[in-house]
């Protein structure tokens, strides 16, 4: 097959001057390096275009001899920037992977994320959306301290230090006028869940594989996930940012048959009510030992190298790095319907 790989990849401007988690979402070369050689194992031919804003026309070239989209191209600006390619190739007729336009931009927004998961009885922190550093919280919703502060559209712990479990209105105020101001976007604010948190990632659509769990392991009074940058990345850093040191994770987390059930059904219920197409990684978190366990976020497009956490359990599940990019390009195949060698 001819494969167009899509892709935003880190730039070395994009390292200063700017709060340096913004490349978060980004791929950094190697990593697009790896996608590329994995669909080429499998004897595909590949073509590689950058998703900016030339994307269109060079796909548009392209549509008559590609038959399929690889896509892993998060968008660099707009609260619907991950449905961009999607959209492009509908437009243009051609197929892709992954989830499509609708799922990605209800996935890039907690809040609507959320209030689908609350539709369907799956369980999620209770929330309020500030769109203003002057907003209140809302008697009524009952949010009670201590509350996380996140930015609404976006993941990868973008936006996220140690400075987000907020305990006080003060706390809250400081935290959304600092975001809003950085990042130019509303916040979410959360419950915030003290308790284990798993990773779960799915492949596939009529009859989905759910991966070994991960369980993300904090030390050191940390409480939350932080963007730490990928190693071939550090080297262009300046000196005097600070890098936040890596999390440790353990997989197939330690747990007994009836949590793993209900994780992997909670999981299984999300993908399926976000309408999650081919591949995706599940953030779940418990508030204490023995509750249940609620879903934080879903990442259609999660991270694709195989240092991450959707690779890793692959790897748990016996499955390589190269299966893992050539099955998900199976899935998408499979839905169009096109012709596998």
């Amino acid at each position: 097959m001819r494969v167009a790989l899509l892709y935003n990849q880190i730039k070395r401007y994009m390292l200063i001057k700017s709060a340096l988690d913004k490349i978060a979402e980004l791929d950094s070369p190697e990593t697009i390096d790896y996608v590329r050689e994995a669909l080429m194992s499998g004897g595909n031919e590949v073509i590689l275009i950058e998703a900016d804003g030339n994307a269109y026309g060079k796909l548009k070239e392209e549509r008559r001899d590609t038959d399929i989209v690889f896509n892993i191209a998060e968008g660099l600006r707009g609260e619907s920037r991950e449905s961009y390619i999607p959209a492009i190739c509908d437009m243009l007729e051609i197929p892709y992977t992954g989830s499509g336009v609708l799922t990605l931009g209800l996935c890039l927004n907690k809040a609507r994320t959320k209030e689908i998961l609350r539709y369907y009885g799956i369980p999620t922190p209770d929330f309020q959306v500030l769109k203003s550093k002057d907003d209140k919280l809302d008697p009524g919703l009952e949010l009670k301290f201590p509350l996380i502060v996140k930015l609404l559209h976006e993941g990868s712990q973008m936006g996220l230090s140690r400075d987000s479990i907020v305990c006080s209105e003060e706390d809250l105020r400081d935290r959304t006028a600092y975001l809003m101001y950085e990042y130019g976007e509303p916040v979410i604010v959360e419950e915030f869940l003290d308790g284990r948190e798993f990773t779960v990632g799915i492949l596939g659509n009529e009859e989905p594989i759910v991966l070994p769990i991960i369980e993300t392991l904090f030390e050191d009074g940390q409480k939350t996930r932080l963007f730490t940058p990928d190693e071939p990345i550090l080297p262009f850093i300046p000196k005097d940012i600070v890098i936040n040191p890596e999390h440790s994770s353990v997989c197939p987390a330690d747990i007994d048959e009836d949590l793993k059930k209900e994780i992997e059904e909670t999981a299984l219920d999300a993908y399926r009510a976000l309408d999650c197409r081919d591949w995706c990684r599940i953030d779940l978190r418990m508030k204490r030992d023995g509750d249940i366990p609620n879903v934080l976020e879903l990442n259609p497009i999660a991270g694709i190298d195989p240092s991450y956490h959707l690779p890793k359990a692959a790897k748990a599940a016996g499955i390589s790095y190269e299966r893992l990019i050539k099955m998900i390009l199976e899935f998408g195949a499979k839905r169009y319907g096109l012709k596998w060698r």
